[in-house]
């Protein structure tokens, strides 16, 4: 029995990865990404072999352990960027190498108030990051160790993020950051993922 997925898979899913990273990127260069980004995610037509068939269902009743709304799942520890101090050789950096410690990244542009207003949307991005289980492991001691101190974030040798660390962070948390430090990070990554095929 063969695992998935075979050669050919792989290299479909990595070609749909790359174009996803590609466009994100793409998307971040724009002054109007957050319109773009919205506009493209209404008009987007999904892949047939990919979409799933919905139907309406009556509610059900959400039991103790699920998480059926929005306001039920849960939430991601975030890194927010500050500014970095002046003296900032005693912060502690935590590095990273793109291809052996990051496992996947995500893109979200923050929801805007109610009200229309929104500071950080046009200079800010969300960042999910996924780690590998060596990293994961030494992310979680890292801020164990550094909780309620700001620490800097280093992919590749470039540092991306200063932030405090105000809860413990493992195999998959957020990042708030400039645009301009998001860009980078996404063509560090795709960089190192090698060719498409």
């Amino acid at each position: 029995m063969e695992r998935w997925p075979d050669k050919g898979g792989r290299s479909a899913v990595f070609g749909r990865f790359a174009a996803v990273v590609f466009a994100a990127v793409a998307l971040l260069s724009l002054p109007n990404a957050p319109a773009l980004a919205q506009t493209a995610a209404l008009t987007a037509t999904p892949q047939a072999q990919h979409a799933p068939a919905h139907r309406a269902t009556p509610p059900r009743a959400a039991s103790a352990g699920s998480a059926t709304d929005a306001s039920e799942r849960p939430v991601l520890p975030r890194l927010i960027a500050i500014a970095p101090p002046d003296d900032d050789d005693a912060i502690p950096r935590f590095a990273l190498y793109a291809a052996r410690d990051i496992e996947q990244l995500g893109l979200q542009f923050p929801a805007q108030a109610p009200n229309g207003a929104s500071a950080s949307t046009d200079t800010e991005v969300i960042i999910t990051m996924s780690l590998r289980d060596s990293a994961t492991t030494r992310m979680r001691d890292f801020s164990r160790q550094h909780m309620n101190e700001p620490m800097t974030l280093i992919v590749d040798g470039v540092e991306m993020i200063t932030a405090t660390i105000r809860s413990e962070l493992g195999g998959k948390f957020q990042l708030q950051m400039p645009k301009e430090k998001a860009r980078l990070l996404f063509q560090r990554v795709l960089a190192k993922a090698g060719p498409a095929t």
